[in-house]
């Protein structure tokens, strides 16, 4: 892993390269800062957005890991997870072969867009275009069967029928 200097440093530069690149599109001078706050903070944002891998956790090992009775909030959120975890599984597997494969190789899986686009011998904009549409059908599934309710720090907080569930099938 990479110094955090580093980090900072290479985030700087980013942000400053990103002014340069949109200061013709500024208006209003007056408004430099909150037009400096933005695109530092979309810099950010995309820093962390782009180095984020998510390990898939199978749902039957969320269980086993021990929840503090005395936090009530991470044990609503991990039960959360865990009927969230239950219901996309069987969604996933009822996608079509190329947008699940894309899921699993992507969201579900190790692989950056990029990697999973050469090892499938596709284009990067091809994989991109099959991850977006694998997680919109994805999403119109389990729409139609669960509702997900997020708290406050917009964290699971449950998960809860309202149709025929498909997931649970």
């Amino acid at each position: 892993m990479r110094d955090e200097p580093a980090i900072h440093d290479d985030l700087v530069q980013e942000i400053l390269l990103r002014l340069h690149r949109a200061l013709p599109k500024l208006n209003q001078e007056d408004r430099l800062d909150a037009f400096a706050y933005q695109v530092a903070r979309n810099a950010i944002a995309d820093h962390y957005r782009k180095d984020r891998r998510e390990v898939p956790v199978p749902p039957e090992s969320i269980d086993e890991h021990p929840v503090r009775h005395d936090d009530k909030s991470n044990a609503a959120d991990r039960s959360g997870r865990a009927e969230l975890a239950r219901c996309l599984r069987p969604l996933v597997e009822r996608l079509g072969e190329d947008h699940r494969e894309a899921l699993l190789l992507t969201d579900l899986g190790d692989f950056s867009q990029a990697e999973a686009a050469r090892r499938l011998g596709l284009s990067a904009p091809g994989m991109r275009s099959r991850v977006q549409r694998g997680r919109a059908q994805l999403h119109e599934a389990l729409a139609r069967c669960c509702r997900v309710e997020l708290d406050a720090a917009a964290q699971i907080d449950r998960v809860d029928r309202v149709g025929p569930c498909a997931c649970r099938s």
